[in-house]
């Protein structure tokens, strides 16, 4: 639902400003501007503030919100499929690599290729850059207009994108990041394992973490070893593994 306000401003944007604190709105609501009345000034010494028309919708945000989501649940979706076909496949890669230059660059184009391959099925557009850390790990960066959907809530989807590219590379270990996403989820993981640790402490019972990846649950099981009281354990299988954390007895 829209709504129209008047706005007496010597500018445009002071209108919109005065316009968005009056109705607790954001700039993405904003629908229209329309300038009824010039703001004039003489000589910097008399001036007479113009009227703006401005329309808000309230709703927009809503409905980008919704779209956004509504994406982010069709790549989880397309990710899903593309794990349970290759469970039903099965295939077993059984190779020995041999590692020289030549080798190395043929693993970086076959990754590279297979990320692009996978960001294709499920619609996404995004570059592909290949780091090679070391022997057969390597580091996939993604960066691009559908960064936010590839990463999705809290790095689900990320972490859901990596897990594939591992089972069909199994011969590499891999890791995807996004824009140096992992370096900030890093430290608010360090926070998450702080504040388990607490409730762990202040409580009698096991505490149970959300399913993570093996990178993110050795960051928590760090986090929690710096409390002599408490112990912590994996449950589950990947990608659905997670943490327990208890007091010791």
């Amino acid at each position: 639902m829209s709504n129209v306000i008047e706005i007496k401003a010597m500018s445009q944007e002071q209108a919109i400003t005065r316009a968005l604190k009056i109705m607790e709105a954001t700039p993405e609501q904003v629908k229209s501007v329309v300038e009824k009345q010039k703001s004039r000034s003489f000589l910097g010494l008399f001036t007479k503030d113009g009227i703006y028309e401005i329309e808000i919708d309230k709703s927009l945000k809503a409905e980008v919100k919704k779209e956004v989501k509504k994406t982010e649940i069709k790549v989880e979706k397309e990710i899903a499929k593309e794990i349970e076909t290759k469970k039903k496949r099965d295939i077993e890669v059984k190779s020995e690599v041999k590692v020289n230059k030549k080798e190395r660059k043929d693993a970086t184009d076959m990754i590279k290729a297979k990320a692009e391959e996978l960001l294709e099925n499920i619609g996404l557009v995004l570059d592909v850059e290949i780091d090679r850390i070391n022997d057969r790990n390597y580091l996939v960066n993604l960066y691009g207009e559908d960064n936010g959907i590839i990463i999705g809530k809290k790095g689900k989807t990320l972490n859901s994108f990596e897990y594939l590219l591992n089972t069909l590379m199994k011969e590499y270990r891999i890791e995807v990041d996004v824009e140096g996403f992992k370096a900030k989820r890093t430290e608010t993981l360090k926070e998450l394992g702080k504040k388990m640790a607490e409730k762990a402490l202040k409580t009698t019972r096991p505490v149970r973490l959300n399913p993570m990846p093996p990178r993110e649950r050795k960051i928590i099981h760090e986090v929690i070893n710096k409390y002599p009281e408490l112990d912590t354990y994996s449950e589950g299988r990947d990608p659905k593994r997670y943490i327990v954390i208890k007091r010791k007895k």
